[in-house]
């Protein structure tokens, strides 16, 4: 996300319509459904927690199985050099009518707005940029992501977007800077998205409805602060990978590696690298329509590289840090510094996309030296050392193999509503990519939670 990925070509309206009618967890006390259901829930991440929290308030009985030792998924908070540091999701976007908000506010989170005009930028060989060079890269990125943008694809057959805004494409520039310029523009959409601007949908980018929001806030306490609040009180167990999930008779059985889970209905946040890996087996197998959308929608990566020194030594008050480079894989086209949010001289570097999964392949040290590299160049060679260095490999992962989800060339939101579709009336599905509000953000997964909770009720006639 080398911007904080924001509301960008989602409906603003449906989020705040859909947060309006949402319940802040918990639901008055002593309300009881007609009929109560017996409910698996796979996965404690956000959309699951979300899930089960509305159901089990509601008056159902449920139990959430979890592979990890931990809740939160791909929202993992861990204590790094005296803070609270966000190695997954890390923003709550556009606070504003945002459902994770007033829960952030319950758990008594201070939110910390980012602003990207609080940004230093730098060329390869470290040069400051002016401020007209900047404003010109922030005024294409402006319109790169504006609801009527000038770049908009309009030809009936899509098409990605690296060949409908050739800006994107370093080769078709004249001079070496406006190539730098070009890569980094296209690390942000790798950043954004989770995919490269040479594999991005450009109908699906440029089809959205929403705008980007002027505030994006980290999370003084971590994310993991909102699921600890929303799992309180639940049945979770943990370290239970799931094997299978089967219809049997007019209910379900889901089965891990220990036991059996006798269930009238489930609810399945698995991510999208997993459904795309096929760990999980079902049976009968999942419907035409899942499958091609799980083989259809784009599983992203966006990886952190965090380092810690023992002083500050670029300005205070930046929250941001980015850098062009001549190198195929930029390892710091943007650094979030966290110094001015929480007083830690503390820098986080995000890499998006083909260029993340080819870094994380290398040691830890080794990537660390690829963004001190950037660094030296901006600021010189007597800058220290990091104290302390830690970094993310999502797509290792095996409980989650990804990131978040996007559209490739020849996806669309219908493949978002496919996933999302209820099987039999029993197996109902939530997550990022299994929803139509907001996919692919920490909101729109705890939206789906809420939309499957909803049609699980529902279905209890």
């Amino acid at each position: 996300m080398i911007m904080p990925r924001g509301l960008s070509r989602r409906s603003l309206l449906r989020l705040l319509a859909a947060a309006a009618t949402a319940p802040v967890m918990p639901v008055a006390a002593g309300t009881q459904p007609a009929r109560a259901l017996n409910v698996v829930v796979i996965g404690a991440g956000l959309a699951g927690l979300g899930a089960a929290r509305a159901l089990a308030d509601a008056g159902h009985r449920v139990t959430v199985l979890e592979a990890r030792a931990r809740t939160g998924g791909r929202l993992h908070t861990v204590t790094f050099r005296g803070v609270r540091l966000d190695m997954g999701g890390a923003w709550i976007h556009g606070p504003e009518g945002n459902p994770l908000t007033p829960l952030a506010d319950q758990a008594g989170i201070r939110r910390m707005p980012t602003y990207d005009a609080r940004s230093v930028m730098a060329d390869a060989d470290g040069r400051r940029l002016t401020e007209a060079e900047t404003g010109a890269i922030f005024d294409t990125v402006g319109q790169l992501i504006a609801h009527e943008s000038p770049f908009a694809w309009r030809g009936a057959r899509d098409v990605s977007l690296a060949e409908a805004v050739t800006l994107l494409d370093p080769t078709t520039r004249a001079t070496p800077y406006e190539r730098r310029v070009s890569a980094w523009l296209a690390s942000y959409v790798a950043g954004y998205a989770g995919g490269d601007a040479a594999e991005v949908s450009a109908q699906g980018w440029f089809g959205g409805e929403g705008e980007i929001p002027e505030e994006n806030h980290l999370l003084a306490q971590g994310y993991n602060a909102v699921t600890d609040l929303l799992a309180r009180g639940l049945d979770i167990r943990l370290r239970q990978m799931v094997r299978s999930v089967r219809l049997a008779g007019d209910g379900v059985v889901v089965a891990t590696a220990e036991e059996a889970h006798f269930a009238d209905r489930v609810v399945v946040t698995l991510p999208l690298g997993v459904l795309k890996r096929g760990d999980v087996a079902f049976d009968p197998p999942l419907p035409a329509a899942h499958q091609g959308a799980i083989a259809r929608i784009g599983n992203g990566l966006l990886n952190k590289i965090v380092l810690a020194f023992p002083r500050g030594f670029w300005p205070a008050e930046t929250h941001y840090l980015r850098s062009l480079s001549d190198q195929p894989d930029n390892a710091a086209p943007e650094i979030v510094s966290l110094q001015p949010h929480l007083g830690a001289p503390v820098l986080v570097a995000l890499v998006g996309g083909s260029a993340a999964r080819r870094i994380e392949m290398l040691p830890d040290a080794a990537q660390a030296d690829l963004v001190m590299g950037a660094l030296r160049r901006m600021f010189g060679n007597g800058i220290p050392r990091p104290v302390e260095t830690r970094v993310t490999r999502w797509s290792r992962d095996v409980f989650a193999r990804g990131s978040y989800s996007f559209l490739p060339v020849g996806a669309s939101l219908q493949d978002h509503a496919a996933l999302s579709r209820p099987i039999a009336g029993r197996i109902f599905f939530a997550g990022e990519a299994a929803t139509t509000d907001a996919p692919s953000y920490a909101h729109g997964a705890l939206l789906g939670g809420r939309r499957a909770a909803a049609e699980v009720a529902a279905s209890a006639g």
